[in-house]
């Protein structure tokens, strides 16, 4: 019974009400009235024989305030203030006393020494609140009369890697169950603790935390040695004890991924515990698998080996602990069945792969467009309807109920859910009506993974019972961007293509070049080359993109281009006039349909330009000697086509040299001298070759070198008298045959008298 101590209790309490009341006139002279702060709960501590007060760990009086009014059987709030207590054991508690609550004051003791408890009626102290006096403010001369307690002690065995500063770990006792106490302590510099202090022969639960989070804390089982992290798996020690060894690990993460194809974490939740041993209640930190697969179980023992428990919701993934090859036993809290055949790990194994065991379910999944965010929670969220066909009937009926679609397109119908003996069709509800945002899909029961949706049950296919995600709505691929069919629309020239842009981006692309809508053999690349076949019609591209599985392949067209007829040649270009060196030759620029805007006019030898010769006439060139002259026309139409002809080559002969020969009369018996010149008319002005003049009988050959400039004198020999014939022949040397042919003279007669 909880014994309630007030002012009246105390023979000072008459004269403190009074000088209260003197103060509370006196202040109001001053200042406004207000309610008064609570008085001020003093007490003196009266110290066992044995103990010894330290100025540097002194006690100290914790106030706590009751959560209600009544009579203290209720559990106190946490503390509201801490007061030393004075080496001659006085105390004033004045500081977060509540006006109208009761209180109950707690001694602690900074050695750990004296029993940590609460005040009673009698001035004694108590382990439990229940057991505790309830203080008024304003209570006087309390006096707590203290006793020596027992103590825990021994050291934490911290690790070698261990940087932290030990005096920062808090370490308390635990005593008792309904109701507990927790009783403090400390741990020194060099990782020595005590923990007091408490009635000799309790049972005390040591509990170790580290603000920090490197060590693994918690409650020390003392039958392994190991720390826990839920009290009811750990032993106690029974105070007094001392010369503990505490053995204190780091903590290490265990991480892996989840390798299940058809596992989806939204439609099937799956949670990962570390557990310590086969009754799996010895559990470490657990953690929700992330989106992308990965786990990893922080805050683990090190110095432990762990297994790992997968627990499922859903009905759609099993439950069990991993095997060695990262599949699930089957098991459910006592793991004693499937144990040996665990895998253990330690905290810092990386690269584990849990391969949950998928439970027999009609699984699918709805493909979304790229930057799409399926919300299941918004009004008018995308649902999965199921139907049921009676077996005896025939009869299709929709079920009521309808399955979410989750964020990552993912829905599942478990086994244990499903009426047997029934074939079931499933329809995708858009609510188009209610969400305009789901515009992209289209309602209707699937038909397969790559049909279009069908609104007639009679198209769709039977959804069967697996372990497999074997149901895919499928989505078109989407044209965001026309393609566009750019270029000259002209024969002779090169559309090109563009593929347009598609939702999802990563769709492949083909192309099928059209005229008049139908298909150009051969025409697949993104370009093409205009043809005569294509004047006057209407060419358009065809884009087909395909998006792999999910989706649907869709064709769109571009916009059409007409190709014009363009200009062509209908009587050839020739040349008028002697085609020959020195001479002037025109061009005749042939007939043209349409008639031409505008022609060109380009003379050739031997195919090539002539640079600069562009004008109707041309007069032949040395250059042109034994070369072949043409003449192309390049005929513009109005719409801006072009068409060219080019005239029969006709080759420039090389030219004759005419040889004159002259020789004066002679007496006999004289050499006679004969002069011959080699004329080119101009276009060799040092022709080179040989010269034979023929004089009667006798005939002599000499060089026309280039010195001799095409003349030559050659003295033949002396002739008997008469009349004789001179003649004089010229073969070109091989450079002079470029231009020149081999020529003869005329007969000359000359006279030797």
């Amino acid at each position: 019974m909880t014994t309630v101590l007030t002012p009246a209790s105390r023979p000072r309490a008459a004269l403190l009400a009074l000088a209260s009341a003197l103060l509370l006139v006196l202040t109001a002279l001053a200042v406004p009235a207000r309610a008064a702060d609570p008085a001020p709960i003093t007490g003196r501590v009266v110290f066992p024989a044995g103990y010894t007060y330290s100025a540097a760990a002194p006690p100290r009086v914790e106030l706590r305030v009751l959560t209600g009014v009544g009579t203290g059987t209720e559990s106190p709030a946490y503390p509201a203030s801490f007061v030393p207590v004075a080496a001659d054991g006085t105390f004033t508690v004045a500081r977060d006393l509540r006006v109208g609550r009761n209180h109950l004051l707690l001694l602690h003791d900074g050695q750990h020494r004296l029993l940590n408890g609460y005040v009673t009626a009698t001035g004694s102290t108590t382990m439990f609140h229940t057991d505790a006096a309830v203080i008024a403010p304003g209570t006087t001369g309390l006096v707590v009369t203290a006793s020596l307690a027992t103590q825990i002690s021994g050291r934490l065995q911290l690790p070698s890697a261990y940087t932290g500063d030990p005096t920062t770990l808090r370490i308390q006792g635990l005593v008792g169950n309904q109701p507990v106490r927790y009783v403090s302590g400390t741990v020194r510099a060099d990782g020595t603790f005590v923990v007091g202090g408490v009635p000799s022969g309790s049972d005390v639960h040591l509990h170790l935390t580290d603000s920090r989070g490197t060590l693994f804390a918690g409650f020390w089982n003392a039958a392994d040695g190991y720390f826990v992290t839920n009290r009811n798996d750990a032993t106690t020690v029974k105070a007094p004890a001392s010369d503990l060894t505490v053995h204190v690990n780091p903590t290490g993460s265990i991480s892996g991924r989840i390798e299940a194809t058809d596992y989806s974490g939204y439609e099937a939740s799956l949670t990962l515990m570390a557990v310590t041993g086969a009754d799996g209640k010895v559990r470490a930190t657990r953690e929700w698998s992330r989106d992308d697969g990965t786990f990893q179980l922080d805050g683990l023992d090190t110095g432990r080996s762990y297994a790992l428990v997968v627990a499922s919701g859903g009905g759609l993934v099993g439950t069990g602990v991993m095997a060695a090859d990262g599949s699930v036993l089957a098991a459910n809290d006592d793991l004693s069945g499937v144990w040996s055949r665990t895998r253990l790990m330690r905290p810092g194994t990386t690269g584990v792969v849990l391969r949950p065991t998928l439970l027999p379910a009609i699984r699918g999944r709805v493909v979304a467009p790229d930057g799409f965010t399926i919300d299941p929670m918004e009004n008018g969220a995308l649902r999965v309807y199921r139907y049921d066909r009676n077996p005896t009937t025939g009869v299709w009926t929709k079920n009521a109920a309808a399955e979410t679609v989750y964020e990552d397109g993912t829905f599942g119908l478990g086994a244990m859910w499903l009426p047997s003996a029934t074939d079931f069709a499933l329809w995708l509800e858009p609510f188009h009506a209610t969400n305009p945002r789901n515009a992209p899909f289209a309602a209707g029961f699937w038909t397969g993974n790559t049909t279009p949706l069908s609104t007639d049950v009679r198209d769709a296919k039977l959804a069967t019972v697996s372990t497999t995600r074997d149901v895919l709505f499928p989505l078109a691929v989407q044209n965001v961007t026309l393609p566009e069919v750019t270029g000259a629309p002209q024969i002779g020239a090169t559309l090109q293509a563009t593929r347009g842009a598609w939702n999802p981006a990563s769709a492949t692309t083909s192309v099928q070049w059209l005229r008049d809508g139908t298909a150009i053999a051969g025409a697949t690349s993104s370009s093409y080359s205009v043809t005569s076949a294509d004047g006057g019609a209407t060419i358009t591209a065809r884009v087909t993109a395909t998006g792999g599985t999910g989706w649907l392949a869709t064709s769109v067209t571009s916009a059409p281009v007409t190709i014009v007829k363009p200009i062509s040649n209908t009587t050839r270009v020739s040349i008028s006039g002697t085609v020959g060196y020195g001479k002037t030759v025109w061009a005749k620029r042939g007939e043209w349909a349409p008639a031409p805007v505008s022609t060109s006019v380009q003379w050739l030898r031997d195919g090539v330009a002539i640079s600069g010769a562009t004008g109707s006439s041309y007069k032949v060139s040395k250059s042109d000697v034994g070369k072949k002259l043409s003449v192309r026309v390049v005929a513009t139409g109005a719409d801006g086509s072009q068409a060219r002809s080019t005239s029969v080559q006709t080759k420039v002969p090389r030219v004759t040299p005419t040889l004159t020969v002259s020789a004066p009369s002679v007496k006999a018996g004289t050499a006679v001298k004969v002069t011959v010149k080699v004329d080119s008319g101009g276009l060799v002005s040092q022709p080179l070759g040989t010269v034979a003049v023929t004089l009667g009988s006798k005939t002599t050959t000499v060089t026309l070198t280039a010195a001799r400039a095409g003349s030559v004198t050659v003295t033949m020999p002396a002739q008997v008298k008469g009349s004789y014939k001179v003649t004089a022949r010229f073969a070109p040397t091989s450079t002079s045959t470029t231009y020149l042919n081999g020529a003869t003279s005329s007969a000359l007669t000359v006279k030797v008298t």
